[in-house]
């Protein structure tokens, strides 16, 4: 009878255990700072009336040190704009690999400066536009802010928690604004490609604009579903033996 107090005892603590370690939620973080070029692929969709003048890497402007830039100009009215698009090709997530995801939490430093014959033109709004590219799709979440109308020339930081693959939509390169079909992007699928767009120069108006685009500070954390640790795999396998001895010895006891 006291083997088999010390075996349930055992028993007992080991279940304990394992239920205080066998999962996880896990959290993977991508950041980036410094927006070398070659560390992502650069696109860029645009009205007719749009001309780019030039995207990539600037050395100091940002916030503060290196950013991303694009500049743009246009001509007349334009209903759109331009879209830049920058997808980092390390900030890649294979949920086969490491688990499905559950959500996803973005921030970005955003900075336009719209003008017209070196006036200031009021920025419409600030949009925070997450890419992520799957099977060779494209796909974006876009969320808006404010303030509204306001001054360019600052720079606001945008953040959005809690992204769900519902809130991406296909990004048609003929319909570039976020009016895709919703919907595709699989958390639990094939590895994603993420990344971000800057969108400017969308002013609807007749004047002839330039826009000073910048973003800074893109950061992304890939929240995950709670999984066994490997450690916990392991107490599993000793836990199911334990088990499986003390079955053993109430039969022996049983049988004495």
């Amino acid at each position: 009878m006291a083997r088999f107090r010390t075996v349930l005892l055992a028993t007992a603590g080991l279940a304990g255990a394992l239920a205080a370690t066998s999962a996880f939620a896990g959290t993977t973080t991508f950041a980036d700072t410094t927006f070398n070029t070659a560390n992502y692929t650069l696109g860029s969709f645009k009205d007719a009336s749009v001309t780019v003048d030039s995207y990539g890497q600037t050395a100091t402007g940002g916030d503060p040190g290196a950013a991303l830039q694009g500049t743009v100009s246009s001509v007349g009215l334009n209903a759109q704009g331009v879209l830049f698009t920058a997808l980092n090709n390390g900030f890649v997530y294979d949920s086969t690999v490491s688990g499905a995801i559950t959500s996803l939490d973005f921030s970005l430093d955003r900075f336009a400066n719209p003008t017209n014959g070196g006036l200031f033109v009021p920025v419409g709004s600030y949009s925070l536009r997450l890419l992520a590219r799957q099977d060779s799709q494209l796909y974006q979440a876009t969320f808006v802010f404010g303030p509204l109308g306001a001054p360019g020339g600052t720079w606001h930081l945008l953040t959005q928690n809690g992204i769900a693959a519902s809130d991406f939509s296909t990004l048609d390169a003929t319909n570039f604004t976020g009016s895709g079909v919703v919907g595709g992007l699989n958390f639990s699928g094939d590895a994603i490609t993420f990344g971000f767009a800057m969108r400017g120069g969308g002013t609807a108006s007749t004047l002839d604009q330039t826009n000073d685009l910048r973003a800074d500070n893109f950061s992304l954390s890939v929240n995950t579903a709670s999984v066994p640790e490997p450690s916990g795999w392991a107490m599993m396998i000793v836990g199911f033996g334990a088990v499986g001895g003390l079955a053993r010895a109430r039969r022996r006891l049983a049988a004495a």
